[in-house]
């Protein structure tokens, strides 16, 4: 019998099975996703399912042991005879009233027994578990292993390495030529690094002919374009600038250089007044009549060089394409290793076309029951993998066939948030969330929009801030009725993403907050980078003052960039704040670890002074044994990380704590270097100068990117760096796609917006979704920087040059959405503020007790997670971006 059974927990069979019926939940920031995950969990397993059934997936190993720890924890909570308060509230997360200690006992004593067989991990994981389940449907190789972010670079330059060695000078030239629309740029690799990193990952699922769908006309016949320079010349116009321009038309018309054109004013006229039916106009002169027809065909001709080149850049991309496919994976074949991407894409393939009895067969046991964490930040080829599987989780006319009276026998549960979809650099797709509904039928759709982390007053900046997006100047840009025009595509978005904004609320009403947003000061006559560095020491010395008032409480610093949390960490170590970073910063950034590194590049390249000449300005230079020479014979006679352990001890009696551990990193990282076949000194200074490695040390200032941030929650919020473009120039592809669950049907390179008008409307559409989606990724960002915050958020950003504050940033976004009148030009002036400035003197708990509290996990839970969740997670070694 079940557990449920012999226990007397169950509910009437109409309520267990509208409880786990197929269900998509909506979770805004801060309202409890994991909690509610948790819940549907422990409901499949109270249901006595068994755990090898049972698939639940996240992003990132942290949430799936937080998950993993909620489970037991509540359970062995709840198993006590002693806790009635546990088993209460475990009662309400489940929704079973008749549950009792001696089930809860039972069920944790199950799940301990059977933790092997319990799938909760990673996508990593997950997909690599199946991948070894198709092993020669995948076509992989023997014992292989997973990439770290490094490896799979080295593995890149290679493969582009081997691709330029395998051409000849003249078909390098052309497709260069090609590449470059008509121009040879002077690093070879550095443009083929480009193409790959920008096209690569989106046309792998597809066939070369998807760079084939751009159509190019006709180029008019050319006793067409003699007769055009003729009526052009012949032209009579009153202004004589309009004259001059007629004359400039004729003579490129003759010549056929019609490349010259491409970006002239008067070409976008002409496309602007075949759009609305207006006259063409030169500045604000209207042209003679009668020459309509020469400037069409005058058109056409600079339409056809334009898709002419963006045509040949979009074959040779292709071409180069088709090569670097071929030699990456040679090299990983023979190598024995593929990246995430590699085993996403090819289960991505075959269960396009695969049966869930097979996959079934092969799994050893049907994944009945399947939950989602996180769905936002999913990609379609990982989509394309997960469907099969929650298709058959749907199914529930036979769950309800081979289920018992009170079981449900499967059960599909995914949970996320558009609004925090921040991943789109990786291939996450919020609209993947429609996907799900439009592919799979009878899925209930919820929506969770009370916040168990903010304060009431943080929740009425954010819905302020977000259902006002609307009064920004840029959301009205453009012209929405001509799909060329990007700034129309983002206003879009923006209108789209305030309309579409739930009303959020606080569950804690009592708890106090503040919100407060400054300019800083400017340097006179200062460029970009003084103001930067200005708004930053203001930056750091708000948070020193934050820190010294409310020393119990975290602070979480949130920037856009790496480079940032670099500068933030070095102002406040100057401040004597201390402080942790997250995800992590090459080793380089301590000086002794730079010394160690210049001596083996001594030892490497004898004959370069720079690195001679850095070593004898250390504390190196004090042992006269150690040279060129001496180090070399150290690595050949006892290997690199034993020299490098040698250096690093001869450096640590003189280091402060900080270069010490960076030290201790360094020779870690060396004595797992020397593992490689063939280990080079030069590709482990390359490699360390490259590899993000984390301080590990608690503090209550923490510094790190908005995207290190997502699922952290910190007491204060600190924004320091919202100056920048809100979207930039995309250099990527555009793809056209019919559906998420395909593949592009079309690409194209990306061409800048005054060139749209150009293309057809179907691929002006693409470009302006992709600007659109740019600008939507941008807004989530901001929306996830905000929402980490539990009672204080303080946002400093760099005075404005014009009072109207009508830039293309996030600051600027914010103040217009608040609707605020003070002057951004001023330095140092409070430009809103509201909520309770003493709210740190709120709280009384002791700072023991708050500090543990502001921790997504306590440490029981993460040791607990560590040590449960490794034997199945060491197969899964993610880049460091899905860390955190």
């Amino acid at each position: 019998m079940s557990l449920s059974h012999r226990n007397e927990t169950t509910v009437n069979a109409s309520t267990q099975t509208n409880a786990l019926r197929p269900t998509l939940v909506r979770a805004s920031a801060g309202t409890g996703k994991t909690y509610q995950l948790t819940a549907r969990l422990l409901r499949i397993l109270l249901q006595d399912s068994p755990p090898e059934t049972i698939l639940a997936t996240t992003f990132t190993r942290k949430a799936a042991g937080e998950i993993l720890d909620r489970v037991l924890l509540v359970l062995s909570k709840a198993g006590d005879d002693n806790d009635a308060d546990a088993l209460g509230q475990l009662r309400d997360q489940v929704g079973v009233p008749t549950l009792n200690h001696q089930t809860c006992r039972q069920l944790l004593h199950k799940i301990l027994r059977n933790i092997h067989r319990l799938r909760i991990c990673t996508l990593d994981s997950l997909f690599t578990q199946l991948a070894r389940s198709f092993p020669f449907e995948l076509n992989l190789p023997p014992a292989w292993q997973l990439t770290d972010e490094i490896q799979e670079m080295w593995i890149q330059e290679q493969a582009i390495s081997n691709v330029v060695s395998l051409l000849n000078p003249s078909e390098m030239t052309t497709i260069l030529t090609m590449l470059g629309k008509g121009e040879i740029k002077r690093s070879i690799q550095r443009e083929l690094m480009q193409v790959i990193d920008t096209a690569y990952s989106i046309q792998r699922r597809s066939e070369q002919e998807v760079w084939h769908k751009i159509v190019v006309p006709k180029r008019p016949e050319q006793k067409d374009l003699t007769r055009v320079a003729g009526e052009l010349r012949l032209a009579t116009p009153k202004q004589k600038t309009v004259k001059a321009k007629l004359q400039k038309l004729a003579d490129v018309t003759e010549t056929g250089d019609f490349k010259t054109l491409t970006d002239d004013t008067l070409i976008v006229n002409i496309a602007k007044a075949r759009r609305t039916g207006e006259d063409v106009k030169f500045g604000r002169s209207v042209l003679p009549d009668g020459l309509d027809e020469a400037l069409d065909v005058v058109y056409a001709a600079v339409r056809t060089e334009v898709l002419s080149l963006l045509s040949a850049q979009n074959e040779a991309t292709g071409k180069v394409l088709a090569a670097y496919d071929f030699h990456v994976n040679q090299l990983k074949q023979a190598t024995r290793v593929l990246g995430f991407e590699d085993v996403a894409v090819r289960l991505a393939n075959l269960f396009a076309k695969v049966d869930h009895a097979s996959l079934s067969n092969r799994m050893d046991g049907a994944i009945d029951h399947v939950l989602l964490d996180e769905f936002q930040d999913t990609s379609p080829a990982q989509w394309q993998v997960l469907r099969p599987l929650a298709m058959h989780a749907c199914d529930t006319n036979a769950a309800q066939r081979e289920g018992s009276s009170w079981q449900t026998a499967r059960s599909f549960f995914c949970v996320g948030d558009t609004k925090q979809a921040i991943y789109g650099w990786r291939g996450g797709v919020a609209e993947i969330f429609d996907a799900v509904t439009d592919e799979i039928g009878g899925i209930t759709e919820l929506e969770q929009n009370v916040s168990y982390r903010s304060s009431p007053d943080i929740i009425e900046f954010v819905n302020t801030l977000f259902s006002n997006l609307h009064r920004h100047p840029m959301a009205t840009d453009g012209d929405p009725k001509n799909p060329a025009d990007k700034s129309a595509h983002e206003a879009e978005s923006i209108r789209k993403f305030a309309k579409r904004f739930p009303p959020h609320e606080a569950n804690n009403k009592s708890l106090s907050g503040y919100v407060q947003i400054e300019t800083s000061h400017t340097v006179k006559d200062g460029d970009k980078a003084a103001n930067d560095d200005a708004c930053f020491d203001d930056a750091a010395k708000r948070i020193a003052e934050i820190h010294r008032r409310s020393p119990h409480k975290s602070i979480g610093v949130l920037t856009r960039t790496n480079g940032a949390v670099a500068q933030l960490i070095m102002r406040l170590e100057g401040l004597d704040i201390e402080v942790s970073q997250e995800g992590g910063n090459p080793l380089t950034d301590s000086a002794a670890v730079e010394t160690v590194l210049s001596a083996l590049m001594m030892a490497e390249h004898p004959g370069d002074g720079r690195w001679r000449f850095h070593v004898e300005q250390t504390l190196l230079a004090a042992d006269p044994s150690l040279n060129e020479n001496s180090i070399r014979m150290r690595v050949e006679r006892s290997g690199i990380a034993q020299t490098v352990e040698y250096l690093a001890g001869k450096l640590a009696p003189k280091c402060n704590a900080r270069d010490t551990l960076r030290l201790k990193q360094l020779t870690r990282l060396a004595i797992a270097y020397e593992n490689n076949p063939g280990p080079r000194l030069r590709d482990f200074v390359r490699l360390v100068r490259e590899k993000r490695v984390e301080r590990p040390q608690r503090a209550p200032v923490r510094v790190m990117t908005v995207h290190q941030s997502k699922g952290l929650e910190f007491d204060v919020v600190v924004l320091p760096q919202l100056d920048g473009p809100l979207t930039r120039s995309s250099g990527n592809c555009v793809a056209e796609m019919k559906s998420l669950s395909e593949p592009p049907s079309g690409i194209t390179r990306y061409i800048g917006q005054t060139h749209w008008h150009f293309l057809d409307r179907r691929w002006q559409l693409a470009f302006g979704g992709q600007g659109a989606s740019s600008m939507t990724e941008a807004l989530c960002l901001l929306y996830v920087a905000i929402t980490r915050a539990k009672q204080a958020l303080y946002i400093i950003v760099q005075p404005s040059k014009k009072k109207d504050f009508q830039v293309k940033t996030a600051a600027s976004l914010i103040y217009h959405a608040l609707g605020c009148e003070a002057d951004p030009t001023a330095d140092n002036e409070p430009l809103y503020c509201s909520g309770n400035p003493d709210w740190y003197q709120t709280d009384k708990r002791p700072a023991k007790q708050v500090a543990t509290d502001s921790e997504p996990v306590k440490q029981v839970e993460i040791r607990f997670a560590q040590k449960s969740s490794s034997s199945r997670q060491s197969a899964s070694r993610q880049p460091s971006l899905r860390q955190h």
